[in-house]
């Protein structure tokens, strides 16, 4: 068997093709907040409650998480389409300027629009290949009305039936 690695084009693609729920992922960079668009996101364990996220090494959100020590985990719904390209736009240094937030004492940025915020104190960060994996503990949960998610899949949104 002749097997090759795939191309980071054909990965993103075959990535891609698997649904996911997309998260805004938030902290502080001194007192100024910091985000990106997140859709590598799991919860990892109950007890303690634990999730990850993973993080391009060159994401400025990745070292301001790792300097703060905390970060919010903004679940995005249905809709929020916008906000994640916002959040997910390379050199869009002002995100929150036409994003509601609000500041949650001891916390990373909350985003109005996630009907969940989870916040996370960092556990710990390992190294895979271009990314980091960013593990959080969580300390609060905030919760509006839970609507249907935001879901990316092919390179798009999907809408909910």
């Amino acid at each position: 068997m002749n097997l090759q690695t795939p191309t980071p084009t054909e990965w993103r693609a075959a990535m891609g093709y698997f649904p996911s729920g997309v998260t805004v992922v938030t902290s502080w960079e001194n007192d100024t907040p910091i985000g990106s668009t997140v859709s590598a996101f799991c919860s990892v364990s109950l007890e303690p409650p634990l999730l990850l996220v993973c993080l391009d090494r060159s994401n400025p959100t990745r070292g301001a998480i790792e300097r703060c020590g905390v970060f919010g985990v903004n679940i995005l719904s249905a809709g929020s389409g916008d906000i994640a390209l916002r959040f997910g736009t390379i050199g869009d240094a002002d995100r929150f300027s036409a994003t509601a937030y609000r500041a949650l004492p001891g916390g990373a940025p909350r985003l109005d629009a996630a009907p969940v915020f989870i916040d996370c104190i960092l556990e710990s960060a390992h190294e895979a290949g271009d990314h980091l994996i960013m593990v959080g503990r969580g300390a609060r949960i905030d919760r509006s009305d839970v609507a249907a998610p935001l879901v990316y899949h092919a390179g798009g949104f999907l809408q909910p039936a």
